[in-house]
């Protein structure tokens, strides 16, 4: 009895050593709309930084019925890239200018920082994505006119997992662009 249950054990370890793992699932935003710059505006963004915790791929989330405090990645799903990098290119292909021409000076430069980028669990089967970024809005031949703005954007998830967090950040994605080219053109100062 004693060397069945010790083969069994060994034959358990040895499955769990030969590296069987689950396909790791890749997210992004899906393909973008044709989405441009409202004509003419005048916008160069930088590179979106981020909160150090958030310069990963993993894809974060939260069970805030048990413990809101306490981010954990998804096991077998990750992001295509580093959540600040896959926004700095849909914003610039939706609010700013998507490339840079040497020797040209830009209206205003717009920066943004992303403080909260996760998938928020109310409870198993209720769930949220969840943004907050702080935007800056400068006149790049003075820097002054600086205005601030934080958005925070929540979206309800379709599914409770990796794919709904997906889902509901391509729509924040869109939305956050949307408010941002409603906020410059407020401003006023951004056009060519």
């Amino acid at each position: 009895m004693k060397t069945r249950i010790m083969f069994l054990v060994i034959a358990l370890l040895a499955g769990c050593a030969s590296g069987s793992k689950l396909p790791v699932e890749t997210y992004d935003f899906g393909i973008a709309a044709s989405a441009t710059a409202p004509p003419g505006q005048d916008v160069f963004i930088a590179d979106v930084r981020a909160a150090e915790w958030l310069n990963t791929t993993d894809m974060l989330y939260r069970l805030e019925y048990r413990n809101p405090r306490v981010l954990m990645p998804y096991s077998a799903s990750r992001w295509a890239g580093a959540p600040a990098a896959m926004l700095t290119i849909r914003l610039r292909q939706s609010v700013g200018n998507a490339m840079s021409v040497r020797g040209r000076q830009v209206k205003c430069n717009l920066t943004l920082f992303l403080s909260e980028f996760s998938h928020v669990f109310v409870s198993a089967q209720d769930s949220r994505a969840v943004m907050q970024i702080r935007a800056t809005l400068t006149d790049a031949a003075t820097s002054e006119r600086g205005l601030v703005r934080e958005f925070r954007i929540e979206r309800p998830a379709p599914t409770p997992n990796a794919a709904g967090e997906a889902a509901a950040f391509a729509d924040i994605a869109t939305l956050l662009a949307d408010e941002l080219n409603a906020w410059i053109r407020d401003a006023g100062f951004c056009r060519s």
